[in-house]
């Protein structure tokens, strides 16, 4: 595991943490803050780094609390594949496992709530309700997945980008503009093609190809490759083949 650019104890500062409202800290009693401030750390990762590599022992746990990270599985001839993306206030790491599944590395800029998996999972042994939220979410979790996976078999290219779109639309950061500003909002696009057609199961050029088709139809406004102007929500909505309730609870988990 890559040794984090920075380490600093949260103890105390879990109400001033911007994802604490959109994160399972919210339905902890103070007894059960009290412990899990002892425990979290704040670490902080430079893009590219990896946090946790697939086969390494699962030491860490917690939640995303800025950036994005991305996870990859590299199968047994070594052919690596995107297989998600974790936004602020996801879960990350895998509890009740002695090997990760998964690598997990810092598609940008990456800060993490960082907690010792063995020490998280006796805070959950010690507090029920965190622990019933916590099944909860992995739950909902599963469920979006199932979901996303019936969107690739399913749909066509431009419906999956179209969908990932709205998706980084809803969660990247600076996604939207200033409260009570007229200007069109801003989707950070947190991943380079190649590994966007990767997650998406088709080729860089198509990818290009759909967001370019997006452009031009004016439901996007490409200001370079990491960022676009959006347009046209409705008509990205309808790009994607899904209702908008479907695509905000994907985007929410």
């Amino acid at each position: 595991m890559n040794s984090p650019v920075d380490v600093s104890c949260l103890c105390g500062k879990c109400d001033s943490c911007v994802i604490f409202n959109h994160s399972l800290c919210s339905i902890g009693s103070a007894e059960a803050m009290a412990q899990l401030n002892r425990i979290s750390h704040r670490r902080t990762y430079p893009r590219g780094s990896i946090i946790q590599a697939q086969g390494e022992p699962v030491d860490l746990v917690g939640n995303v609390v800025e950036g994005v990270v991305k996870l990859s599985s590299t199968s047994i001839d070594g052919d690596g594949h995107v297989v998600g993306l974790l936004f602020p206030s996801d879960f990350f790491g895998r509890l009740y496992s002695e090997e990760s599944r998964f690598s997990y590395e810092a598609a940008t800029d990456v800060t993490l709530c960082a907690i010792n998996r063995i020490a998280f999972e006796r805070f959950l042994a010690d507090h029920p309700a965190v622990e019933h939220e916590m099944h909860k979410a992995k739950l909902d979790e599963l469920d979006a997945v199932r979901e996303w996976s019936a969107i690739i078999n399913g749909h066509t290219t431009m419906q999956r980008a179209s969908t990932l779109i709205y998706v980084f639309s809803r969660r990247s950061e600076n996604q939207t503009p200033q409260k009570g500003s007229n200007e069109p909002p801003i989707i950070h696009v947190p991943l380079g093609r190649r590994d966007i057609a990767d997650f998406l199961g088709t080729t860089p050029e198509t990818l290009s190809r759909n967001i370019q088709s997006l452009a031009r139809s004016n439901i996007i406004r490409i200001i370079d490759p990491k960022h676009f102007e959006l347009l046209d929500v409705a008509q990205l909505i309808r790009c994607s083949g899904e209702s908008r309730e479907d695509l905000n609870r994907i985007a929410s988990i």
